[in-house]
């Protein structure tokens, strides 16, 4: 078949000419049940009966763990141990910062750190003694007793 012949019959200026390189493709009767061996059998998926569309799986119960919180003493010496504080305190623990070891100008980054940390996350700070403070999460109860027992104020 010339190139000119193939060009008028893309662009549709001559009548398609059926070929014998286009049987496969056009053909009615397609073999493709030769591929699936003997032994396939592939049954069709049945949804479970009352169940309707959705989008994705069912969520379940949501169930409050208990969770009891402790009290973290931490003893800092630089402001780069501000990890120390942030991890408990994120994980629900009320957390006691002594600061008697650090400089000052370094203390202060760690009380608007911790106090970032607070509001951040609706906590409470409350100031044990002038270096000490303490970290308390919404949810958890303490007493100020405790704290100063964990900071070795009492």
């Amino acid at each position: 078949m010339s190139s000119v012949k193939k060009f008028k019959e893309f662009f549709g200026l001559a009548p398609y000419e059926d070929g014998p390189h286009d049987a496969a493709y056009y053909r009615d009767d397609v073999d493709y049940d030769d591929t699936v061996a003997p032994g396939d059998n592939y049954a069709p998926v049945t949804r479970a009966a009352g169940r309707g569309y959705s989008y994705g799986s069912p969520r379940p119960a949501y169930e409050p763990q208990s969770y009891a919180a402790t009290i973290v003493p931490v003893r800092l010496v630089s402001f780069k141990q501000c990890t120390r504080v942030g991890e408990p305190f994120r994980a629900g623990d009320a957390v006691v910062i002594d600061l008697n070891s650090m400089d000052r100008e370094e203390a202060r980054r760690v009380i608007d750190f911790a106090a970032g940390l607070v509001f951040a996350l609706r906590g409470e700070m409350r100031k044990l003694s002038p270096l000490t403070f303490a970290l308390i999460p919404d949810d958890v109860e303490v007493t100020i007793a405790e704290l100063e027992e964990a900071a070795g104020i009492r």
